[in-house]
């Protein structure tokens, strides 16, 4: 899943050794939230991260988290990546105020984000990264 975050649409798959690929993984201490279907086959993970170096940065300086998300093709458009995003976003509360996100451009996820309550915070990684952050204190 962690390949599948890492690539557009369009694109082939990342190798799973891939720099950016190795960079997003989830570590132990992360909060990780995955969809199954009813066979208990994956449709999508999100995990919640602080990715180094930071994104975002807080009013005090402090790094925010970041939201990671991928869903599989076979279920995009069905809810999964909403349900993902509200389920880490519920848990992340009680630790930050805002939760942040990188995405390229060209995602079309973007308009997930920004029905999800994120909004384009500055930039992001890479040539089209884009940062977005969602606050949290109404959860």
């Amino acid at each position: 899943m962690a390949r599948l975050a890492s690539t557009l649409e369009d694109r082939p798959l990342p190798a799973a050794d891939d720099v950016e690929v190795l960079a997003v993984l989830p570590r132990a201490s992360d909060l990780v939230v995955v969809a199954t279907d009813d066979s208990g086959n994956p449709l999508g993970v999100a995990w919640c991260h602080f990715h180094d170096p930071p994104l975002v940065l807080d009013e005090h300086g402090e790094p925010l988290p970041e939201l990671v998300l991928a869903v599989t093709e076979s279920a995009r458009g069905e809810g999964v990546g909403s349900a993902l995003i509200e389920a880490i976003a519920s848990e992340t509360a009680e630790r930050s105020s805002t939760l942040t996100l990188n995405v390229h451009l060209r995602n079309p996820s973007v308009r997930l984000y920004m029905r999800s309550g994120f909004w384009v915070a500055g930039k992001g990684r890479g040539i089209f990264g884009v940062a977005m952050s969602r606050s949290l204190r109404d959860q």
